[in-house]
């Protein structure tokens, strides 16, 4: 039998080249790593979230909202009932706001307390500001979508491996920047929804606490009163 020993300086290079080859494949893929799904499965996951939740169109939560600039602070509990062509909103404030009712039906919007009109108009936005006394409309009408998960008309959106919204950007029809995260989700029967968003555009932030989902057992728009003009019975 015959054994070959290599020249000291061929074993000191083949140590060296076995050590870097080593601490290369390390890098790649380090030990018990995940490696995240691609764009093109994050777009699969987020396909079917959006699915799911669309699907769920008449729903009611409940929560908090509150809205703050450097001056001021406005914080009031909501109930938010939601049909495919309708919203109910319930916002139950401190002494100056007391418990207001918005109701958005078929494009208009009448936001009113204790029976008498506060606001009305076409624009759910500019309708909650007047009421609530504010100096820039806050985006209602995007909350609708942002509220169950959905990016509704922003122009830049962020999501998680799962395809859940992270954040994404919204412009209003003022012209205002606004940028949204999606802090928290909660589990709504096997389908996760937000419990925690913030947001921030030109002089105020808001913050809306989502709770107690499901699905809604009120009716979202409000009965027609009865009239008390009864027709004649035909032959009399």
């Amino acid at each position: 039998m015959i054994v070959r020993c290599l020249p000291r300086s061929s074993l000191l290079a083949a140590l060296i080249l076995s050590v870097m080859l080593g601490a290369c494949q390390s890098m790649e893929q380090p030990l018990g790593q995940v490696l995240a799904p691609d764009e093109e499965a994050i777009k699969v996951l987020a396909d079917r979230h959006e699915a799911q939740v669309s699907a769920r169109d008449t729903f009611e939560v409940s929560g908090g909202l509150g809205i703050w600039t450097d001056d001021e602070t406005l914080s009031v509990r909501i109930t938010w009932l939601q049909a495919p062509n309708a919203l109910n909103l319930r916002l139950e404030g401190p002494l100056g706001i007391g418990t207001m009712q918005l109701e958005d039906v078929a494009g208009l919007t009448t936001l009113s307390r204790g029976g008498q009109t506060i606001a009305q108009g076409r624009n759910a936005d500019t309708v909650l500001q007047q009421g609530l006394g504010l100096a820039a409309p806050v985006p209602l009408q995007e909350l609708a979508f942002w509220v169950r998960g959905l990016p509704g008309n922003a122009s830049r959106v962020k999501r998680d491996a799962q395809g859940k919204l992270s954040s994404l950007q919204f412009t209003d029809e003022q012209g205002t920047y606004w940028q949204a995260r999606f802090r928290r989700y909660t589990d709504w029967e096997g389908v996760p929804v937000p419990s925690l968003i913030t947001a921030s555009g030109g002089p105020y932030s808001v913050r809306v606490l989502l709770k107690n989902w499901g699905y809604a057992t009120t009716t979202v728009v409000p009965e027609t009163p009865e009239s008390n003009n009864r027709l004649p019975i035909p032959g009399r």
